[in-house]
């Protein structure tokens, strides 16, 4: 096809406009004929929108034309081949590769030492290489075409690659399917589709798929192909044939800048002021909110709501989030663990009650969970079977979960569709609920199309794995409210005719996107294979930009917020099209932006407070790992440890004109390690050098910080520094006349505990002349302080979680802190036959008389494997999710969190129970 471009201008919105465009073209009859149309239109959201403007313009109703996507133009389903495989049938045969011997012998090339090479790490690699493929169909590349560019950087690497692809697609032809990109080069080669048409507009679409430009490009040769742009005629040089912004154009165009542009401190303030935008306008048609950042959409979805607003999302909700994909992975955790935790999860779970049958006997969820926990806590016993044996209520449910797991192990196939037929079928027949019942069957019959070729026959927990994948990348529709607010994606705003427009999370990364990196793709390979770049993606964003602001300049408003701190805390910059102006205006332009505008004051909260603090639900969310120092904070108090490293709370006012407490010790820290590294030093044993050295260290870092100049507060602050490396150097000194020399500082290592990995950091380990070795921990501390008072106190009554209670000698003791004792454990695992190995800390308080290295005294084997026990104790409770109620600790009263708390976080939160109940301690399952 030829294609020829159509210019609409950019001062009305683009959807009456094309619709206008096709209806004087479909004929002066009662029935406007747009029957033998193809338009291909960039999502499938925007093709519900162009109908609607369609009938807004002929209500008395008009012959509807085909409207596809562009990928859709490939009609994939069944080529003549034979079918084309899903992407379960392709991560499958890729996994079923991987674990090969063939395989195996490939993937030697690839660094893995440290993996070991089971279904997870097959499945991992499985779909990077799915992506790979994906990302090179832009370009109608394969492996093997890969292979053949000439002067390529690792001939090996793609060779191999190509190998494994050919043995892949023989996996997926073995089973009558076809990789779906065989199908394209195919359809390409021929030049073939499977429309019966006689026009076809390309319309609103910046950046089509590569392939399927090429498909437009080879078929129907002489038939013309209308590209409709929003965009006037003066600018055509900024577009090529089929429409896509050229890069250099847009790279030089000035981009104007919107006068309603706030930046704000945090995304917090973002959602809140979306908020108060929205509910300013008179009718919700009036306003969309323009989602930039994926990210933010769950929280402004919630920021609405909170403030009655009805929200639609026409683009639905990611199932990645739902309660069967949590069903999935509950099940699948049952298979694996068999444990009282996996099974209390599946207790609790909403989706599956109908399935363990609680409808049936008419049991409530509280009432079994209560006679779980008392079940626990009579047994030493973690299988959930033999656990629950004592409390006769629970045996129905728990036969229902012991049958399910033989059944799984004799027909993995037949179980998980017996227990998705019992969990889904009292779900009704929403769009949403038949949608996902066809996506599971579909994954589930490409599972049993590969098994008859798998040299391994998959586990019931590994098929689940490939149904949570499968689960994960479906977005289901909602139910549109009679009038509500949309949440749209960037890309679809070029398509919305909301007169008012609000772009929340404008942030560089964003808008523009960049290319997503790919281990395999590096950008230099990808221009040489023509796929999409980063230059490409800003010319389509600018291009975005600046007809979506056009439109409305002159009835309409365009709200562009944006924040300097993420919710984690991390550093966000505004878009760089917020910067695209001539040089003499850009000082204006930055001062503008960069300005922090609008951001309330913060307000310590009443002592008698209105309403409780609703905070939850209180789980673990994260994988099996965890730093060391993490356990101390569980030990002052659970639910400290749950906004601390669960939910990531911290404070993001900063003072940059001096270093607080935490940043004193940091700079400390580097100028040991600094001195710790120099191999002149080790033998040092004259206070005088090492003072020097320690100077010139410091000066350096704090160059290196302040290339501008050292803030007075800071030079303030260095002299202090300077006083106590001074005490340090003599301290040094007489340490080295003693014997004693620093073999490695910095030493990372990791520990495994009851199946978590804790990771850390030695900050320095010293030898000895007779071979004794002693790992120090840098403090600097306001008062000296010794190792055993820092890791162990006296047990008091209801003070402290009962993971850290210990007797000793017929005393209760107390863990507050295990770093050492697991240093020692990790140094271990190295150096087993270590005759005599020694804890310290290296304390510099400000009393300088006071600096020194303090032993443990009364250190013991005993006291290091009373801490690993500790430690497996404080990672079950994590993982069973015990994080309330609040224990009474120091961290409530220091800032920020006394700030927040008022120093009595029981008072003030609602820890948030589910709908199936909370355990006999109160903590949400």
């Amino acid at each position: 096809m030829r294609p020829e471009r159509i210019f609409l201008g950019w001062d009305r919105p683009f959807p009456p406009q094309a619709a206008e465009w096709l209806l004087e073209r479909a004929g002066k009859g009662s029935w406007p004929d747009l029957s033998r149309w193809l338009l291909i239109v960039p999502t499938r959201q925007s093709g519900r929108t162009l109908r609607g403007a369609l009938c807004l313009l002929r209500p008395g109703g008009f012959l509807a034309p085909r409207v596809v996507t562009p990928m859709e133009l490939y009609g994939e389903g069944r080529s003549s081949a034979g079918k084309v495989a899903g992407p379960t049938a392709r991560l499958w045969a890729w996994t079923q590769l991987l674990l090969s011997e063939e395989g195996m012998e490939e993937m030697a090339l690839f660094p893995g030492e440290a993996f070991e090479r089971d279904f997870s790490w097959a499945l991992g690699v499985a779909k990077s290489l799915c992506k790979a493929q994906d990302l090179l169909s832009e370009g109608a590349s394969t492996f093997s075409s890969v292979q053949e560019v000439s002067g390529h950087p690792e001939p090996e690497l793609w060779f191999r690659l190509a190998r494994l692809e050919e043995r892949y697609r023989a996996i997926l032809a073995g089973a009558g399917l076809r990789d779906p990109m065989e199908t394209r080069l195919e359809a390409l080669r021929e030049a073939s589709w499977n429309f019966d048409v006689d026009q076809v507009a390309l319309i609103g679409c910046p950046d089509p798929h590569p392939l399927a430009v090429r498909l437009l490009e080879r078929v129907l040769p002489d038939e013309v192909c209308s590209v409709l742009i929003q965009a006037p005629e003066g600018i055509a040089g900024g577009f090529d044939l089929w429409g896509r912004p050229d890069p250099a154009f847009w790279r030089r165009r000035e981009m104007p800048f919107l006068p309603n542009t706030r930046i704000y401190a945090e995304e917090g303030e973002v959602m809140g002021r979306t908020a108060d935008l929205v509910a300013a306008n008179c009718s919700w048609d009036a306003v969309t909110v323009g989602v930039c950042a994926s990210r933010l959409l769950p929280f402004l979805r919630l920021s609405l709501e909170e403030r009655e607003i009805p929200v639609f999302d026409p683009g639905g909700i990611s199932a990645r989030g739902s309660k069967w994909a949590s069903l999935l992975a509950d099940l699948r955790e049952l298979l694996r663990q068999r444990n009282l935790a996996s099974f209390r999860r599946l207790l609790c779970h909403p989706a599956a009650a109908d399935w363990l049958g609680f409808r049936e006997t008419g049991v409530v969820r509280s009432f079994l969970l209560g006679r779980l926990d008392r079940a626990a806590s009579r047994t030493l016993s973690q299988e959930f079977r033999s656990a629950t044996r004592p409390e006769s209520a629970l045996e129905p449910f728990v036969e229902r979960a012991q049958r399910f797991l033989s059944e799984a192990g004799a027909d993995p196939l037949g179980a998980i569709r017996k227990i998705l037929e019992d969990a889904f079928e009292p779900e009704g027949d929403s769009g949403s609920h038949r949608l996902l019942c066809e996506e599971l069957e579909h994954a589930l019959e490409e599972i049993e199309a590969l098994g008859s070729s798998a040299k391994n026959r998959l586990d019931a927990a590994e098929c689940l794995d490939l149904l949570i994948d499968r689960v994960s990348q479906q977005d289901l529709p909602e139910e549109r409210p009679e009038a509500a607010v949309e949440l749209r994606g960037w890309l679809e705003l070029l398509w919305d005719d909301a007169p008012h427009l609000i772009l929340a999370g404008f942030q560089e990364g964003s808008v523009p996107e960049s290319v997503a990196y790919d281990f395999l793709l590096p950008s230099g390979l990808r221009e040489r294979l023509g796929l999409r770049t980063d230059a490409e993606r800003e010319a389509r964003d600018a291009y975005l930009l600046e007809a979506i602001a056009t439109h409305r300049r002159e009835q309409g408003r365009i709200d562009v917020l944006a924040a300097r701190f993420s919710r984690e805390g991390e550093p966000l910059f505004p878009s760089r099209l917020l910067l695209r102006c001539p040089p003499a205006s850009l000082p204006e332009r930055v001062r503008r932006i960069l300005e922090v505008r609008d951001s309330r004051l913060r307000h310590q909260p009443a002592s008698t407070d209105s309403f409780p603090l609703a905070i939850g639900p209180l789980r673990w969310q994260g994988g099996k790992e965890l730093s060391v120092t993490a356990l101390r904070d569980y030990l002052s108090c659970p639910f400290f440890f749950f906004l601390r490293r669960v939910k990531r709370w911290e404070a993001v006012e900063r003072l940059p004109e001096e270093f607080d407490a935490p940043e004193f010790g940091a700079l400390l820290h580097d100028v040991l390690a600094d001195f710790g590294r120099a191999d002149e030093m080790r033998e040092c044993d004259r206070s005088e050098a090492i003072e020097t050295f320690l100077r010139d260290t410091l000066s350096m870092r704090l160059r290196q910080r302040f290339p501008e100049g050292i803030p007075p507060a800071v030079a303030l602050q260095a002299r202090a520094i300077q006083g106590r490396l001074a005490a340090f150097s003599r301290v040094q000194a007489k340490e080295v006349l003693q014997g004693w020399r620093t073999i490695v500082v910095e030493e990372p290592f990791e520990l495994r505990i009851g199946g978590w990995k804790l990771d850390g950091r030695i900050d320095r380990v010293d030898r000895d002349s007779e071979g004794r070795i002693r790992l120090i921990d840098f403090k600097s501390p306001e008062r000296a302080l010794s190792p055993e008072s820092a890791h162990l106190v006296a047990a008091e009554k209801g003070q402290g979680p009962a993971a850290g209670l210990f007797l000793r000698e017929g005393r209760g003791l107390r863990w507050k802190d295990l770093q050492l004792p697991l240093y020692a454990a990790a140094w271990r695992l190295r150096e087993a036959d270590c005759p005599d190995l020694r804890v310290a800390y290296l304390v510099l308080p400000k009393d300088r008389e006071k600096v020194g290295v303090q032993e443990w005294r009364n250190w013991s084997r005993e006291l290091e494997r009373e801490a690993e026990s500790c430690a497996a104790r404080i990672l079950q409770a994590i993982e069973e999710g015990w994080f309330w109620p609040p224990e009474r600790s120091a961290e409530w009263d220091r800032e920020p969190w006394r700030f927040w708390f008022d120093g009595r976080p029981a008072e003030i939160v609602a820890p948030v129970r589910t709908a199936s109940g909370t355990n006999v301690a109160g903590h949400a399952d």
